[in-house]
């Protein structure tokens, strides 16, 4: 959990952040984990495997600052989404509105650009921390850009994305925050490593499992509030696209996206969400596509990680064994 009162001193000339227009972020960051930190225990695994750095201090400042652009992408998230809970609590911007929500995400994300400034005093690291971090923004706001474009102007798409267009967005989206963890842990380390590939990978399962999840598992509806919240939103999530791409206009799913284009007349077709669900497990096999594709990628993981003297036994290999178990 991040100290807010070690965020609002001030420091290098910066006026102090007054605490009032913190508190969408502090409320987001004192919700329980769903996934018990889960971004945390692949920074340090990724360490123990790989890294070997030493310095608890330095972990937790890197840890820190991704803890920080996580939490700040969820809180505008939540805003995009239209989401009601996270985290079985309501979300931050039903509570304080919209427009202070959305002014704390954007500022705490300024706010971990210039944590990330106070990792090192070389001039030379400090522009290399820059250029990874502001790439990584990019990327995330890509990505997210192409989810929601895809989501709202659905019905005015020449064509679908397709499946690799879907993955290549997550690549985006949702690898950031893996691609941070080992970029930034590889410039601290004497040891150095590419594990572009593999970020990207584990950036991928997470996501697609999380598609997974959401359309079949009991506790994620509990969290959510409701299940089957991407069909209701009108995401094109994995299994979702890959039904539209396979069935085409004769599907359920069809008609839930394109026949109730308001997400609030779709939450009052529960029993034509049920009935997509269930067209998806049974008709298009696109639950069984997506959890297939996890596996496929958990194998590609692996052979990967593989390579590393160790790997067997490691914190990281039992991460992903749990991630995937699905």
């Amino acid at each position: 959990m991040i100290n807010i009162d070690d965020i609002i001193k001030q420091s290098n000339n910066t006026s102090i952040i007054d605490k009032n227009i913190l508190q969408p972020y502090i409320y987001i960051d004192n919700l329980p984990s769903n996934n018990q930190n889960i971004r945390s225990k692949f920074l340090n695994a990724f360490n123990e495997l790989y890294f070997k750095i030493n310095n608890q201090q330095l972990l937790n400042k890197i840890d820190s600052i991704i803890s920080i652009f996580h939490n700040s992408s969820l809180l505008i998230d939540d805003i995009e989404d239209s989401s009601q809970y996270r985290r079985k609590h309501k979300t931050s911007h039903l509570i304080y509105g919209i427009p202070l929500t959305l002014n704390c995400g954007n500022l705490m994300y300024f706010k971990a650009l210039q944590q990330s400034q106070l990792l090192s005093n070389d001039s030379l690291i400090k522009l290399k921390i820059s250029d990874i971090l502001i790439n990584e923004m990019l990327n995330l706001h890509h990505g997210q850009g192409l989810d929601i474009y895809w989501r709202d102007y659905l019905i005015t798409l020449d064509h679908l994305p397709s499946i690799q267009d879907y993955l290549n967005m997550v690549k985006d989206k949702t690898g950031g925050l893996f691609r941070l963890s080992t970029s930034l842990l590889n410039l601290f380390s004497e040891e150095k490593f590419d594990l572009i590939a593999v970020s990207n990978l584990l950036g991928i399962l997470y996501q697609i499992r999380d598609d997974y999840l959401n359309l079949v598992d009991e506790s994620y509806g509990l969290n959510k509030g409701i299940k089957g919240e991407d069909l209701i939103e009108g995401k094109l999530s994995l299994p979702i696209l890959h039904c539209l791409i396979e069935t085409g206009k004769s599907s359920p799913v069809y008609k839930l996206l394109y026949e109730f284009q308001n997400p609030n007349k779709r939450k009052e077709q529960m029993d034509l969400i049920s009935e997509c669900i269930k067209y998806m497990e049974v008709e298009s096999y696109s639950l069984k596509f997506t959890q297939d594709l996890i596996l496929q990628y958990k194998e590609k993981l692996m052979s990967l990680i593989s390579k590393r003297d160790g790997w067997d036994n490691s914190s990281l290999i039992q991460i992903i064994n749990h991630l995937c178990n699905v």
